[in-house]
């Protein structure tokens, strides 16, 4: 029987919190089409739901305004701003205009994550313009994710930042109470650039180009914080990304914005380590709210068979994190995928994928006892495969640790793959 990973966060939500989070939010939707503008009023968007039989959509906020469109009983809608007796709401469907307030019910909203709350982090990827999978898991489980994470910006050489805001799932992430973290990487192209990270990051101006401009967007934009997403950076940097995150951390805490970064899942501290050197833990621990641990890609594409994420390999690297980060500022990556080994080459698998490639074949997946991590072979063509990969099992076992480490979260790499 292979278990569902969403039905295995939700598990986590209740396992790892106090109820804090509450099953009121649990409900809500969003609008799945055009961006909106949202009001001046701060406290919006909200989650509502329709409580009359019937709910008439106007074009403007007086009961002589053209009827557009209407709602039914428990449709679910988000507020945009308010004007007299009227809400301005956008539908599921995307239609924009304004329904009478009696007629509507706000729900209560998740506060925002607090120091004393765990935290449920998800990755949002877009692999095209308008992808939409990872705007349907977020729809389809509000409240159930607490922070999201879009992987949105990237930083030049010269430290300058872009990239997209994307504004729907933020919106719907805003209002069901939850808080989004801005992701600024190093990519050029379609992959981690060593190049440009090191001419941006040993260079002074650079560094406080990117700096400033990372808190002007944060402000702009409305994000809680911003997550640091630096890759391949070459060991020889290791000063000068700790200056950077101190740098950071001057100019975003006096403005109440959260510092957080990915940083890579090590066992020890190798200073040379093209993959992990230029992360000096104890030197940059002081200057970051939180550390998203990548605990992903013990085995990758590029190397040998074997699981993605061990449960013995993911508690060394607990306690070698632990070793210099307070256990509430520590938050366990968590995989939804999987890799297929054949030929000497892997191929990655998102979750649903692979159980697509279980039914087709009539695999009878293993359970490793000592990695507790599920795996299997099969043939095609003649060609033996080996697959190792994430399911609800194996995330529960690494569940365990965060509660027995009494770390601050997990973090899911990515949402719209299970």
């Amino acid at each position: 029987m292979q278990g569902n990973l969403i039905t295995t966060l939700i598990a986590l939500l209740f396992y790892l919190t106090t109820g804090i989070f509450g099953g009121n939010s649990a409900q809500n939707d969003a609008p799945s089409n055009t961006p909106v503008n949202i009001g001046q009023n701060s406290k919006y968007p909200l989650a509502a739901m329709v409580s009359s039989e019937q709910a008439n959509i106007r074009n403007d906020s007086s009961g002589s305004g053209s009827v557009i469109g209407s709602v039914t009983k428990g449709s679910s809608l988000v507020i945009l701003d308010e004007k007299n007796d009227w809400y301005r709401i956008q539908t599921e469907n995307g239609t924009d205009g304004w329904v009478a307030k009696w007629m509507v019910s706000t729900k209560n909203l998740t506060p925002s994550l607090s120091n004393t709350q765990s935290m449920i982090a998800g990755y949002y990827v877009e692999n095209y313009q308008d992808d939409p999978k990872g705007y349907a898991s977020l729809r389809k489980n509000p409240g159930l994710i607490n922070t999201v994470i879009p992987f949105s910006y990237k930083v030049d050489q010269y430290g300058a930042i872009s990239g997209r805001h994307y504004s729907k799932p933020y919106t719907l992430t805003k209002s069901s109470g939850s808080q989004t973290l801005a992701l600024v990487n190093n990519i050029q192209g379609s992959n981690f650039n060593s190049n440009t990270i090191h001419r941006m990051l040993s260079n002074a101006s650079s560094r406080s180009r990117a700096v400033n401009g990372i808190a002007r967007l944060l402000v702009e934009k409305g994000y809680r914080g911003v997550n640091i997403d630096f890759e391949n950076i070459k060991a020889s940097d290791r000063i000068y990304l700790t200056a950077f995150f101190r740098e950071l951390a001057a100019t975003l805490r006096p403005k109440n914005l959260l510092v957080t970064a990915s940083v890579p899942a090590k066992t020890y501290d190798d200073k040379s380590s093209a993959h992990s050197g230029a992360f000096d833990y104890q030197a940059i621990a002081p200057y970051l709210d939180m550390v998203m641990i990548m605990t992903y890609d013990e085995h990758y594409a590029g190397g040998d068979p074997g699981p993605v994420a061990s449960l013995p390999w993911v508690e060394k690297v607990i306690n070698f994190t632990l070793k210099s980060f307070h256990p509430k500022k520590v938050v366990l990556g968590i995989a939804a995928y999987g890799y297929d080994w054949s030929l000497g080459k892997g191929k990655a698998l998102q979750y649903n994928g692979i159980q697509n490639l279980i039914k087709s074949h009539k695999i009878a997946p293993k359970w490793h006892s000592v990695y507790k991590v599920p795996y299997f072979n099969y043939k095609s063509w003649g060609v033996t495969h080996q697959v190792w990969y994430e399911n609800s099992y194996s995330t529960s076992y690494k569940a365990d640790l965060v509660k027995k480490y009494g770390l601050k979260g997990v973090a899911v790499w990515r949402l719209g793959v299970f």
